[in-house]
């Protein structure tokens, strides 16, 4: 059954903010230098030791990228084509360094491809703006219960996984406050 696609086009606003400002933190704080250009050696994922860093400033210029393709989805310009650009930017450095796992980061990563082919763009987006052909004030219900999936999943697992006694002791908040 359709359902009303503006959480759908708030999703992709907010995800497409949230990236833009994340890509740019890390290079203003010089975390991609520190983290993809200065080191030599690198952990790799089982069956990914084949993907590496760009050399020299390749890593920067990537992150720039990834940062353009952010504002595109956030503005729903050519969305697909900068969901995509997005997803491999993204991927790409997940991939190149084990050692900077984070679960978040993974996430980012499956929200990403999924953004390529969930049309988040036809309402509130300048490609809807562009051709009114795509406008719609609906989608299918099932892109909204998919994405809705995919964010409470791993939160909802998340939160099952954190039901020990150092969680409930508050222990990791008061590791990371006496820092």
């Amino acid at each position: 059954a359709p359902v009303d696609i503006a959480s759908l086009a708030c999703f992709r606003i907010v995800f497409g903010l949230l990236m833009f400002v994340d890509i740019i933190f890390y290079l203003r704080r010089g975390w991609v230098k520190s983290l993809f250009i200065d080191p030599k050696f690198f952990f790799t994922f089982p069956g990914f030791d084949w993907v590496k860093p760009w050399p020299g400033n390749g890593m920067e210029t990537e992150f720039w990228i990834m940062a353009a393709a952010a504002l595109f989805i956030a503005l729903g310009l050519f969305h697909r084509i900068a969901a995509a650009v997005f997803f491999l930017g993204i991927t790409h450095v997940f991939l190149c360094e084990v050692s900077e796992y984070l679960n978040h980061l993974y996430l980012i990563c499956v929200i990403a491809f999924l953004m390529i082919f969930v049309p988040v763009h036809r309402a509130w987006s300048l490609d809807a703006w562009r051709n009114p052909k795509l406008r719609s004030q609906t989608v299918p219900a099932c892109w909204l219960w998919l994405m809705r999936a995919q964010v409470g999943i791993p939160y909802f697992f998340g939160g099952i996984a954190k039901l020990n006694a150092d969680w409930l002791r508050g222990e990791p908040l008061r590791m990371w406050l006496a820092k």
